[in-house]
This record gives C-alpha cells, structure tokens and sequence, in this order.
C-alpha cells in the first residue's frame, strides 16, 4: 500500500460505502483522508445511470472527496456521467481527459494512479471478479456495487479478493441500498 496514504478502516469505508448506495451521509467524525491532505480521490469504473448516481452520492456524502478519474467502454456514458457530476458538484470533480479512460482495459490504467484512494466499481457484474483483484493488487479500497459476481468462478474469485484485502488491510463495501430503506427496516424489526 502506498506508504503516503492513510490506512482507512473497515468501519470508515463501510459508513462511505452506505452513503454511496443509498442516502445515508458519512458524518464529519468518519471521514478518511490521505494524509497529510483534506482530500480522499475516487475514481468510477462504469459510468452508466448506476454509477453515475452511485457518484453523485458519493461526492454528496462528505467533504474533501474528490471525483479524479472515469473509465468506461463507452466515451457518450463517460460524457454524459461527468456532465452530470459536474452540475452538482464542480469544485469536487477533477477528472481531465488524461485522467478519462476508455475501452475494455480503462480500469488498468485507473488503477495505477497513486491519487485514486477509493474505486467504485459499477460495471456489469461479469467483469467485477477481475476488477476487484486489480484494484486490491494496485492497493485501492472499494466500492463494488451488487451483485461482485454471477457464477461460481466469479464468487470463487471474489472470496479469494477478500483474503487478499485482509492480508493488505484494504476494504471491500457492496452496494447493499435496500438494507436501509424504511420499509425493509420495518419488516425486520
């Protein structure tokens, strides 16, 4: 992990992660930064109306979060997703066009950026095993919405993913939005 980054928590990530995915709001008191900087980067992998909201909730949830890059296979989604960050939230977008990849390996390339604390993975589910290991081999926590995989080799894959993110103290939060909302709260009780 890079040396100049924070460690997050489980605990932080997983507060974040529910901001994320529904309309809970991450508190002063658990936010996370890289050190020596009010700032945590985040990236969106997949930028389609899922993830674009996913974003928009994300750059809502706290201050100091930053939008600093996208990738997609599609360049009108990426388009479209940062037109959309943008209006509501400008001071918090920082992607560039160096900093916008497209195709089906964009994800390698926003990996390997040291500004990216946070990946959010929003993809179709098929690619997320793989994603996952690169973003967790690259020292990056994530965000991974629903459902991380869709067959066995997949599940078997992520399950692998998550020792490897306990071995490098990095965290895994799935997009589990409906865990919160009132009517599911009450079925529960």
């Amino acid at each position: 992990m890079n040396d100049t980054i924070r460690q997050i928590s489980r605990r932080d990530l997983l507060k974040a992660g529910a901001a994320v995915s529904a309309t809970t709001l991450v508190t002063k008191s658990s936010r996370t930064f890289a050190a020596g900087s009010d700032k945590l980067g985040v990236a969106l992998i997949g930028c389609g109306n899922r993830g674009t909201k996913d974003a928009l909730d994300c750059l809502k949830s706290a201050q100091g979060l930053e939008m600093v890059a996208v990738a997609d296979i599609f360049q009108d989604r990426i388009d479209s997703s940062l037109a959309k960050m943008r209006k509501a939230f400008s001071s918090k977008v920082k992607v560039t066009p160096e900093t916008s990849f497209l195709g089906f390996d964009a994800y390698k390339k926003v990996m390997a950026m040291k500004e990216v604390n946070v990946v959010m993975l929003t993809t179709p589910p098929a690619f997320r095993p793989q994603m996952v290991k690169a973003a967790l081999e690259a020292g990056k926590h994530l965000f991974v919405e629903k459902p991380g995989a869709v067959d066995p080799v997949g599940v078997r894959s992520l399950l692998a993913s998550a020792e490897l993110a306990d071995r490098k103290r990095l965290s895994i939060v799935v997009g589990t939005q409906q865990r919160w909302q009132p009517q599911y709260l009450e079925l529960i009780k």
